[in-house]
């Protein structure tokens, strides 16, 4: 029951993240005057829908994103008639292409109320419109989750977790660890139990896990008087330290002699709110960490191609579908490890970082991607500065016809975009269902 409600949380949230993805586009195309035909969640067949205005609305079968059909995305047909740079076939294709987005303008009305008719700008504007939307959706739940639940923290506490039964030294093998035939360790003898609470040692009092180690780590072979808090009662204990080998540094590299008596802390496990000062900073390292997330995405589709193909574990930070976030989703309400804090936190924070890598990756300059019609937009705008810089400098020269950047000429980068993005899809999907990746 968890596990599908975790899935339509997350699946819920995907959806209004698409539609306002949607919106984000098709809000300033209206804007601007430009005619949007259709507005569709999803692909395929049409589940539902209903026009108002010049506009359909709708939701379509395959849940996998979402558009906004605009008309004349792509300017007529040269006047001068020259023909294209690309083969005579591909050049065919666009001309087809180019065909079906012009029979969409029915009426001389419609003329001024096509996308290409806009200026640089608001074109720009149209087409950052969605990735700005996913951005500010990213912006919303990050803000809220941190001034409200705030960030995950843990501090080591002064009660005992667990006593070690014997005395073994940090690099002892695993023979060593299993040999121990009775309790040896000092806390074992001198009678310490998980749950106690370390109060003072030799009348000194303990508020912190380093203060007692600062004490326990020097005293080799000398008794040490320790009172603890058992069951709301002071306990008196008397444990000897005796001398064992220890890492001291996070890569376990370096060794030192100290005391030892074979215990180990509790971590205490709390979430801490941000101030709305510190709200900019935890930002701007998730901005970071999505940055290099998207620098290292075909290495973890080169990851995945291995585990579909040649039978490899899959990679448990390696690239993830729909399909499998929406599983995670699902594993996380499930889980009977995690607390309800915990389950909030981690489903909010992945439907935040879905829509922060949504941003970054639709302003690739790539078609059809949005960042590939702003790269249009910004080769129009210099190509339409560079006209008014010759027409400044030669007066008497005719004036020449508003300039255009022809996208349609992009087709066969479009195509070739479109196919690596299907088979991505279809690899990820295939992955998250035959081989997903499991939360413990």
């Amino acid at each position: 029951m968890l596990y599908a409600l975790g899935v339509l949380i997350f699946a819920v949230g995907l959806l209004a993240s698409i539609a306002l993805h949607e919106i984000g586009h098709m809000v300033p195309a209206k804007k601007f005057g430009v005619k949007v035909t259709q507005y569709m969640v999803g692909f395929g067949p049409t589940l539902w829908s209903r026009k108002k205005g010049d506009t359909e609305y709708g939701i379509k079968a395959i849940p996998l994103g979402g558009y906004i059909r605009m008309i004349g995305m792509v300017p007529p047909p040269r006047a001068d008639g020259k023909r294209s740079r690309w083969p005579r076939r591909v050049s065919t294709a666009i001309e087809d292409f180019r065909q079906v987005s012009r029979d969409e303008v029915k009426s001389e009305e419609d003329e001024p109320r096509q996308f290409y008719r806009l200026t640089p700008g608001k074109k720009m504007i149209v087409m950052l419109g969605g990735p700005c939307m996913n951005l500010l959706i990213y912006l919303v739940l990050t803000i809220v989750l941190l001034t409200t639940l705030g960030l995950p923290k843990s501090e080591v506490t002064t009660t005992v977790a667990g006593v070690e039964k014997c005395v073994v030294p940090a690099t002892a093998t695993a023979a060593q660890l299993k040999h121990c035939p009775r309790p040896t360790s000092p806390a074992a003898v001198a009678g310490f139990r998980a749950g106690d609470r370390i109060i003072s040692v030799d009348g000194t009092r303990i508020t912190s896990w380093d203060e007692l180690t600062g004490v326990i780590e020097p005293a080799v072979g000398k008794q040490l008087h320790v009172v603890v808090l058992r069951h709301g009662a002071r306990v008196p204990l008397t444990v000897t330290p005796v001398r064992n080998v220890k890492y001291v540094n996070d890569t376990s590299t370096e060794t030192k002699d100290v005391g030892f008596i074979g215990i180990a802390p509790h971590q205490r496990s709390f979430y801490a709110s941000q101030g709305i000062l510190d709200v900019p900073g935890q930002i701007g390292s998730q901005v970071a960490v999505g940055v290099r997330a998207l620098g290292s995405y075909p290495a973890k589709i080169h990851s995945l191609w291995q585990t579909v193909f040649d039978g490899k574990p899959r990679d448990k930070q390696g690239a993830v579908g729909v399909v499998g976030i929406g599983r995670l989703g699902g594993q996380i309400a499930d889980s009977h490890v995690i607390g309800v804090k915990d389950k909030i936190y981690t489903l909010i924070g992945l439907l935040a970082s879905v829509n922060l890598l949504l941003f970054f990756f639709n302003l690739l300059p790539l078609l059809p991607l949005d960042g590939g019609h702003v790269a249009g937009a910004l080769v129009e705008a210099a190509k339409r500065g560079r006209a008014r810089l010759r027409a400044r400098r030669d007066p008497s020269a005719p004036r020449r016809p508003q300039i255009f950047v022809d996208t349609a000429q992009m087709l066969p980068v479009m195509y070739a975009v479109a196919s690596v993005l299907i088979l991505v899809t279809l690899l990820t999907l295939y992955a998250d269902i035959v081989k997903p990746i499991n939360i413990g």
